[in-house]
């Protein structure tokens, strides 16, 4: 069983014009929310961690719509944004099982891939964080230059390679990614003032840990970070 955590945190001017927040933007027919958790039904996880605005679920209740989706829902609510996404999956910390396995993963994407064959892989191999990745160059993504079947380096917003992390971060144990985020936010670890989770994949791979990717297809990640990309999506399946 492993912990699932879904960070959702800091406005995106692609919807600054909308009424309700970006998990409720409707994409054929059904919330974000219910696409993002739909995505990894599969895996079957002990639980979902959300951290969601306290502003937005006092207006909006994001965390009642959260918990109806699944009675495995755990939800942490932040009255302020933080430094980053590594900064905000850190305040659920007293939600992750430290020594059971965690995936986390952007809160406005699914990736068409069958989660179970990916972890199994990145399980098999006994590694201690794993990476989906796919061919771009865009600086709007973090990085990885591989050797062999391991990540020996990431980078965020710049394009080390044409190797893009599909955000997507699987740690063999929970306690993995938290002692890594502490030393990534300790050296000041961060790009343009936000630290990143991509931060803590540098700090596990400087301490010898085994880090492995799984190359997917650029057609089998869907981020849904502005409506355009939506509106693709609604189209490709029509």
């Amino acid at each position: 069983m492993m912990n699932i955590l879904l960070p959702s945190m800091g406005g995106s001017s692609f919807f600054k014009d909308s009424y309700f927040p970006k998990m409720m933007y409707e994409i054929c027919g059904k919330t974000m929310l219910e696409l993002v958790v739909d995505n990894f039904k599969e895996l079957d996880p002990e639980k979902y961690i959300f951290v969601f605005s306290k502003q937005e679920c006092m207006q909006f209740h994001l965390d009642q719509s959260a918990e109806m989706l699944t009675d495995k829902t755990k939800v942490i609510q932040l009255e302020n944004d933080t430094a980053g996404a590594l900064c905000t999956c850190l305040m659920a910390v007293e939600c992750i099982d430290k020594d059971k396995p965690l995936i986390i993963a952007n809160s406005d994407q699914i990736i068409e891939v069958d989660y179970q064959k990916i972890v199994a892989y990145f399980q098999e191999k006994d590694a201690d964080a794993g990476l989906i990745t796919f061919p771009n160059i865009h600086p709007r993504w973090s990085y990885v230059i591989k050797q062999g079947e391991e990540v020996i380096e990431v980078a965020e917003k710049r394009p080390l390679s044409k190797d893009a992390i599909a955000g997507f971060y699987y740690f063999k144990k929970g306690e993995d990614f938290i002692e890594a985020a502490k030393r990534a936010l300790l050296k000041k670890n961060s790009h343009e003032g936000k630290f990143y989770i991509s931060a803590s994949i540098n700090e596990l791979i400087l301490l010898g840990k085994k880090v492995l990717y799984y190359d997917i297809p650029a057609e089998k990640y869907k981020s849904f970070y502005s409506p355009a990309k939506i509106k693709e999506y609604e189209e490709g399946k029509h």
